[in-house]
């Protein structure tokens, strides 16, 4: 494991619907306000077919958080997002970003694959490693008659690479540039530079909601139904956030947002400023403890990030509202996740995702789906481990089975699976099942296996670790290397090494040769 401690100095350690259908799918990230343009950003040939089966279909809106742990998806805080989503939904407390960083859990979403198949291991440099940047989840659902929109943040580096012009697939793309600020950024409207600036309403957060809402009143009344990927940039830190808020936080929109959360504690876990950490990787193990004025910034942090996700959260209830006002609430099935977690000094780590624990590996994870589309009522809350990846299939499954395939024989295998069946829908999911995180960055190496009651790590300079989590949520007793677990070490070593070659979901597509399935 690479020293997170060089790169900047403490401050910066940051580590920085059937199984049929689900055959089909595995066959194979100044101002202006305006409304939405009529212009068709990158338009794909529609097969006829595939657009008879999905025409009257289920909408989709996928919304994206940018680094929001789980311990501010919470209903105090968050109470527009829980009355709208959560609460009619299925929220997935062992929701897991795979892996947790930005590109890499993107592309996982666009693809269905895990980054050794999607290419995408790191943020740098990002879109470019990604394979088959035309045979993406927009394309297939373009492909199948759906209005797709893009509006926020895509993947990294994109823009330095390709510029303005829209990705494949995406009908409406509204893409942040260059700079992923709150307040003077610019946008690709359909391939055209529009330049927002520091006023209330260039508010990022604002214009994106604004953007959604014009993309979704364009649904209404219609048969063809529409696919949207809303990815904020909140609660992502900024390097000035502006007053209150110190340096490298998240933006609140106004002074009067960050005072409402100027008296909120900080969570501090037993994780938190870790007393021993000599069993963790050298990395870690060799990080000081939190002092005074580590704790202040990383409190001010917390109260900027509550502050900033407060503001996404009234958005997403004008946006669920507007959905409800034009009657397409009930024929429209709602994600909502987050690309990777965030630490607020758990284990001593000052700030950042990248590292498997917890406070990074697990996200906020919910999903609606109205009536009309599951044969019972949804789990109110689900234990099982799912993934960034398995939204990709779930979503092909529910639009009537369409195929992960650009043209007829050109399609992508997927790693992830169809969580129609922990949805209120039929069908088996496995027991015991494993996700895999794997990370190639300048800051660290690893690759883990999480299931729903151990996650066990391995380091590319051959450290590991292993945690039982229902006996040590909190991941304070590294138990790797002893003799007490080594038979569950072994049998997760074993079951890491087979995922870091997968291939395909089990029970979904069929083997290749020399390549295991993923399970």
């Amino acid at each position: 494991m690479a020293d997170p401690s060089k790169h900047g100095g403490r401050r910066a350690l940051i580590l920085g619907a059937s199984l049929a259908a689900a055959c089909a799918v595995g066959i194979g990230c100044g101002s202006g306000a305006g409304t939405e343009s009529t212009a068709t950003a990158n338009p794909i040939r529609v097969d006829p077919t595939l657009a008879q089966r999905t025409a009257g279909g289920p909408n989709f809106l996928v919304i994206l958080m940018d680094d929001q742990a789980t311990n501010s998806f919470k209903p105090r805080y968050m109470p527009q997002t829980f009355r709208w989503i959560v609460d009619p939904g299925t929220n997935f407390v062992d929701g897991i970003a795979a892996p947790p960083l930005c590109c890499p859990d993107r592309a996982g979403f666009l693809t269905g694959n895990y980054p050794h198949n999607s290419g995408v291991f790191s943020n740098h440099p990002g879109y470019s490693t990604m394979r088959g940047k035309s045979n993406t989840l927009p394309v297939w659902l373009a492909r199948a008659g759906y209005r797709t929109g893009l509006i926020g943040k895509y993947l990294n580096h994109y823009y330095g690479q390709e510029g303005l012009a829209p990705a494949p697939g995406w009908d409406t793309w509204f893409a942040q540039t260059n700079r992923e600020q709150y307040y003077d950024y610019s946008i690709s409207d359909n391939g055209a530079k529009r330049h927002y600036g520091s006023a209330r309403r260039d508010y990022s957060t604002d214009v994106f909601t604004r953007r959604a809402i014009d993309f979704v009143r364009g649904g209404a009344g219609g048969r063809r139904p529409f696919f949207l990927w809303l990815t904020y940039n909140a609660p992502h830190g900024v390097k000035n956030p502006g007053p209150g808020c110190g340096n490298h936080n998240p933006a609140p929109p106004d002074g009067a947002t960050l005072d409402r959360f100027q008296n909120a504690r900080l969570p501090q876990p037993p994780s938190f400023n870790e007393r021993d950490v000599s069993d963790k990787p050298v990395a870690i193990a060799k990080l000081p403890r939190i002092d005074a004025r580590d704790f202040r910034h990383i409190q001010r942090g917390w109260r900027c990030t509550l502050a900033t996700m407060s503001a996404a959260d009234q958005d997403i209830g004008n946006l669920m509202a507007t959905l409800k006002r034009t009657r397409q609430l009930g024929r429209t099935i709602v994600f909502y996740m987050s690309d990777n977690g965030f630490y607020f000094g758990e284990h001593r780590i000052f700030s950042g995702k990248q590292y498997p624990y917890e406070p990074g590996l697990r996200v906020p994870y919910a999903v609606r789906v109205p009536a009309g589309y599951r044969r019972g009522a949804q789990p109110v809350a689900s234990r099982q481990v799912v993934s960034n990846v398995d939204a990709t299939p779930t979503v092909l499954d529910y639009a009537g089975g369409v195929p992960s395939c650009k043209a007829a024989g050109r399609c992508r295998r997927i790693d992830g699976r169809s969580m129609r069946p922990l949805l209120g829908g039929g069908g088996r999911w496995p027991s015991g099942r494993g996700v895999l995180a794997e990370i190639k960055a300048d800051q660290g190496q690893y690759s883990a296996i999480r299931t729903r009651r151990w996650v066990y790590i391995r380091y590319d300079d051959g450290e590991s670790e292993l945690y039982d989590l229902r006996r040590d949520p909190n991941e304070l007793r590294n138990l790797a290397g002893k003799p007490s677990a080594s038979a569950v070490e072994s049998n997760l070593a074993a079951r890491l090494a087979k995922l870091r070659r997968c291939s395909g979901a089990r029970g979904v597509v069929r083997p290749l040769p020399g390549r295991p399935l993923c399970e």
